[in-house]
């Protein structure tokens, strides 16, 4: 089921205007600007599910030419963000229950573990770096985007005390899936951010505290599947 509703769901996306680039030595290439660019404003759902990219708009929204485009829409489209439309130039990729149900799938199969290696390798170093990313900023960032923030910090964190990189950069490509989601169903985000994760993420810390590792894959276990059900539920009666 691809999710066209969906896209229409979320709140209110001002129009997309220039985006500035920056150009000269030292400087990152136009590519990676326009590439990183490009996936905040899909990650964030200022661009839609479906929504069709096409070259010629996107060189006049960057000031650049298109060969920086073509490079940045192909690298998007490699790394599963963009799809092709043979012909015709690209969209957002839509959004279907099934990619819910298997990022959460992956996330089961990894995170727990993490949480356990993260326990048997306790020190307060680490609980200190958990503290500091499960605390919601403050500041002027509105509320839900810290809170979200906040999350991903921490989940990240669990993941790099376990030493394995690789591990740590297919989680942070989860992450981006279901900060997507997030945004897109923004009816969610208060729930999660101020009830499920807060006080999940205390329970993991704690059970890392007392160097539990089957208490720490419980929690993160029961975490996931919390928000796995939510999600996937409020996800259906959109879609």
């Amino acid at each position: 089921m691809m999710v066209d509703r969906l896209a229409a769901a979320g709140s209110p996306v001002s129009p997309l205007g220039p985006v500035e680039v920056e150009a000269g030595p030292g400087r990152r290439s136009l590519t990676e600007q326009v590439y990183d660019a490009l996936k905040r404003e899909i990650l964030t759902a200022r661009l839609r599910p479906s929504q069709p990219l096409i070259e010629n708009d996107l060189a006049a929204r960057f000031g650049v030419s298109k060969t920086p485009i073509r490079e940045a829409l192909r690298l998007l489209v490699q790394d599963g963000w963009i799809v092709v439309l043979p012909r015709k130039g690209y969209l957002v990729r839509p959004l279907s229950l099934e990619d819910v149900r298997e990022v959460f799938a992956l996330r089961l199969m990894l995170e727990p573990q993490v949480a356990a290696e993260a326990a048997s390798h306790r020190s307060d170093a680490l609980l200190d770096r958990l503290r500091a990313a499960a605390a919601t900023p403050g500041g002027g960032e509105p509320s839900y985007q810290g809170a979200m923030r906040a999350a991903r910090a921490f989940h990240l964190t669990v993941a790099e005390a376990a030493g394995n990189s690789r591990l740590s950069r297919v989680l942070e490509a989860l992450l981006d899936e279901v900060e997507r989601l997030l945004h897109l169903m923004p009816q969610l985000t208060d729930r999660l951010t101020s009830m499920v994760e807060p006080a999940a993420h205390e329970r993991i810390i704690a059970a890392v505290d007392a160097g539990d590792a089957e208490q720490a894959a419980a929690h993160m276990r029961a975490h996931l599947a919390e928000v796995s059900q939510l999600l996937v539920d409020s996800f259906a009666r959109v879609g």
